[in-house]
């Protein structure tokens, strides 16, 4: 599943990648802060693990109860938009530093289904600070890795497959992200850039099963970003 979250914004970045493409080739960037804007394509895979053997109570070295387990997975893709603002610094060499802030409206969603319980969850946003360290390849090509921490937003609901929802929580999530990128500038004002984005294993608490069991849930988040910025 894909949705596509639609605004005024997202025709204002659109409009304004075009107009910056047209508008020529010119030096690379410099120095100095930065705003940023575009998309998030956010694919989230959920994997919930849960006893089917027995009601024992969880044991924090061998998992949900000791006994036999299931593990299921979910994935779902959901389009969005985020903004940033950042500064950008130029070392020697052609290589750079910069540190950025940004917020995502988030809307991939799970449904994952282990035996007869039902565990949904839905990203709603994400906030976070990226460092980023790269290198001027030409006048408009660089490359660049990242390292940052994300804070991710989200609903979990809990219920069997046989009765209605049982469990609703919102809560949220620190995560370590790392990935890498590519900026094309296309004058001295715009860039246009891609990156991906990973987060790994990320662990939630979720409601008590029945029996005393509590299931395991974690999400693996991989983000592919793309937008313009705007150097001032």
């Amino acid at each position: 599943m894909t949705r596509i979250k639609t605004t005024p914004i997202a025709s204002l970045i659109i409009a304004g990648l075009s107009a910056a493409s047209l508008t020529g080739l010119a030096a690379a960037q410099d120095s100095g802060f930065y705003i940023s804007g575009g998309l998030n394509s956010t694919t989230s895979e959920q994997g919930l693990t849960r006893n089917t053997g027995t009601n024992l109570p969880t044991d924090a070295a061998t998992g949900p109860a000791n006994g036999p387990s299931l593990s299921t997975q979910d994935q779902d893709t959901g389009v969005s938009l985020f903004v940033g603002a950042g500064y950008r610094h130029d070392l020697p060499n052609d290589y750079f530093v910069s540190v950025e802030a940004f917020y995502a409206d988030e809307s991939a969603e799970t449904l994952n289904i282990n035996n007869v319980l039902v565990s949904e969850v839905e990203l709603t946003e994400s906030y976070g600070v990226d460092f980023r360290g790269g290198l001027e390849v030409t006048d408009r090509f660089a490359v660049y890795g990242l390292l940052g921490a994300t804070n991710y937003n989200f609903d979990s609901n809990l219920s069997y497959t046989f009765a209605p929802p049982t469990e609703f929580v919102e809560q949220d999530e620190w995560a370590l992200v790392y990935g890498a990128g590519v900026e094309l500038t296309l004058n001295d004002r715009f860039s246009t850039f891609g990156e991906v984005r990973l987060s790994n294993d990320i662990e939630f608490d979720t409601p008590r099963d029945r029996g005393g069991v509590v299931s395991d849930n974690e999400l693996d988040l991989t983000v592919i970003r793309s937008g313009i910025r705007f150097n001032f």
